[in-house]
């Protein structure tokens, strides 16, 4: 048997590693002398001026006043407190009490007028007292020592994508700037292995965004175990390859994306199949898919048209040469957090074509864990007049290298197939960039 595609495996994720590192890159002419690391941070030392206080002395603010002044007692007044503010200590109090008669100083009432002594704590004499903060210097001001000759000016302000070369020599630094990237809804919209917005098999309702054009290139491998549902005997052994390119273009509300597969048959079933070493590599059936949408904040649905121009560049698998047709619809909720349930399905027929005749069914729910990681689970059912029935639970993650970029990782597991070539499960794998 023919082993030469055992290899397409490890090339294709090979392939998929080293373009998303390329995509991941930027390349700066750094100039000599510089460099994208900071210097080591510079300490400055600060003194402060010698701290200045406010002096609260009691000035004489009439020379003489001549008379008596009279107070109203207010609530939580005392004597003492009284004679503090005319006279700036308490012990005047008794001279009060004895100008107004007081017996008991407790006794004052809240509206009582009293009259207020001078010196001679007599009425017609007395020297009245306020008051007043005095400031004996301005208020303190520090400023930093300058800066050791041998610093680095600091980094200049710019926007967080800026990138800044920093001088080994003390020159001014440089600044690379960036674009200031908003996320958008979009960023997290991907295509499917069909090329339409999606999960992995099952597509969504809404586009991938307003005028968005994406490219994915991905890889399927499987072992066939089956041929029209008969399981292949001890000895007998085949695999299938599929490196699908995508592309795909979207408006507001519709979207087109066209598929067209390179695939590979490694068969040696010479029992089963009539195959002692059966090989054969080309173009799988194309095909071409518009999908229109109508949307709001929390739901979407859609209405799509397809066509399938087989290539007959193989001769095994579906060797049909008639062109076949699809109608398809779907439903999605659009919740801005946790998932999204997707609901769709399709009619299948051609001229012909029994092949490709027949519906399919698919359920998915995606959920995004946080930026960076989306896990998807879908049921996808298939059945064709001519070539079998087929019910998988597909299982995926997708990782989002930066926006619009992503690394899908998906594998179908069969709960049932009885297709003309069967599996047991399937590998796919697809990095898409949309711009």
């Amino acid at each position: 048997m023919n082993k030469r595609h055992n290899s397409y495996l490890l090339t294709g994720f090979l392939v998929l590693a080293l373009a998303t590192s390329a995509f991941g890159q930027y390349d700066y002419q750094i100039p000599e002398g510089y460099s994208m690391a900071p210097p080591p941070e510079t300490e400055y030392y600060y003194e402060a001026e010698p701290s200045t206080s406010a002096d609260s002395s009691w000035v004489e603010e009439d020379s003489v006043s001549t008379g008596y002044q009279t107070y109203t007692v207010k609530k939580g007044d005392t004597l003492g407190s009284i004679s503090k503010k005319f006279f700036g200590t308490t012990t005047k109090w008794k001279e009060i009490a004895k100008t107004n008669g007081i017996s008991n100083a407790a006794k004052i009432k809240v509206g009582q007028e009293l009259q207020i002594p001078g010196t001679s704590y007599e009425k017609g004499q007395g020297v009245t007292y306020r008051q007043r903060t005095r400031y004996i210097a301005s208020p303190p001001q520090t400023a930093p020592n300058p800066a050791p000759a041998t610093a680095l000016p600091l980094p200049p302000v710019t926007q967080s994508d800026d990138a800044v070369l920093y001088s080994e020599s003390g020159l001014p630094q440089i600044i690379l700037p960036g674009e200031r990237k908003v996320r958008k809804a979009s960023d997290d919209n991907h295509v499917t292995f069909n090329g339409l917005t999606g999960l992995v098999n099952t597509f969504a309702a809404y586009p991938l965004g307003e005028n968005l054009f994406s490219t994915g290139f991905g890889m399927v491998w499987n072992k066939i175990t089956r041929r029209d549902g008969n399981r292949l005997r001890g000895g007998e052994d085949a695999d299938y390859w599929e490196f699908p390119m995508l592309m795909t273009y979207a408006g507001e509300n519709f979207e087109v994306a066209f598929k067209l597969p390179f695939e590979s048959y490694d068969v040696f079933a010479p029992v089963t199949y009539n195959f002692r070493d059966g090989s054969d590599s080309g173009m799988g059936d194309a095909s071409l898919r518009l999908k229109f949408t109508s949307q709001n904040d929390d739901m979407a649905s859609c209405l799509g048209l397809g066509a399938i121009f087989p290539t007959s560049d193989i001769d095994i698998g579906n060797t049909d040469t008639n062109n076949a047709w699809e109608i398809f619809a779907g439903l999605s909720s659009k919740r801005k957090e946790g998932g999204n349930i997707h609901l769709n399905g399709g009619y299948q027929a051609g001229d012909g074509n029994t092949n490709h005749e027949g519906v399919f069914v698919n359920a998915g729910f995606d959920y995004s864990a946080n930026e960076s990681f989306t896990f998807m689970g879908e049921v996808n059912f298939y059945n064709r007049v001519n070539n079998g029935r087929s019910t998988d639970l597909t299982l995926g993650m997708r990782y989002h290298v930066k926006p619009g970029m992503s690394l899908t990782l998906a594998a179908p597991i069969a709960l049932s197939n009885d297709m003309f070539f069967g599996y047991d499960y399937r590998l796919q794998s697809m990095l898409q960039y949309h711009y």
